[in-house]
This record gives C-alpha cells, sequence and structure tokens, in this order.
C-alpha cells in the first residue's frame, strides 16, 4: 500500500514539473514517483558499488594480488574481440 508524503517545492520547479507532465500527458505525482524512484536506484548501485570497492581493496590489502596494466589492456582486448564478433 502507498503512504501519502508531502514535499516542498519551489515555485520554478513546480512550473516545470508541471510543464513536463503536460509535455509527456502524466500527472506530476507520476512524474514525481518516477524521478524518486530513478534516483533511488542511481543512489542504491553507487553504494552497492562503493562496497565492492571496499571489498576489493580490503582483498588486495590482506593478499597484494592485483592485475597490472599490461594484463588488464590485454583482458579488454580480448572482450572488445569478442565484443566486435558478436556484433558481426
Amino acid at each position: 500500500m502507498a503512504n501519502a508524503q508531502g514535499i516542498r517545492l519551489e515555485e520554478e520547479t513546480q512550473k516545470r514539473l508541471k510543464w513536463l507532465a503536460e509535455q509527456k500527458d502524466r500527472s506530476m505525482n507520476y512524474l514525481i514517483k518516477e524521478a524518486v524512484n530513478r534516483y533511488l536506484e542511481d543512489e542504491e548501485r553507487f553504494e552497492r558499488e562503493k562496497e565492492e570497492d571496499r571489498r576489493r581493496l580490503q582483498h588486495f590489502l590482506d593478499t597484494g594480488e592485483h592485475i597490472t596494466h599490461t594484463q588488464m589492456k590485454g583482458k579488454l582486448k580480448k572482450l572488445l574481440a569478442k565484443a566486435q564478433k558478436a556484433a558481426s
């Protein structure tokens, strides 16, 4: 079940939102919910990536394991060749 939340928007933001809602033939409420959901998805992805980076750093600090620049270039070249082949 959805809960109602109130937000305060600057007058200019309200005007922009109203204009966009009219252009898209959507309600302002729809656009606000869509914007919040997109923001949450972006921020949640960012937090997951930060956590993954922390784990990778800790793994490096614990083990010293790493990939050299040359090794990484080789891996990227292989990936690029595979992608180009798949696109053909």
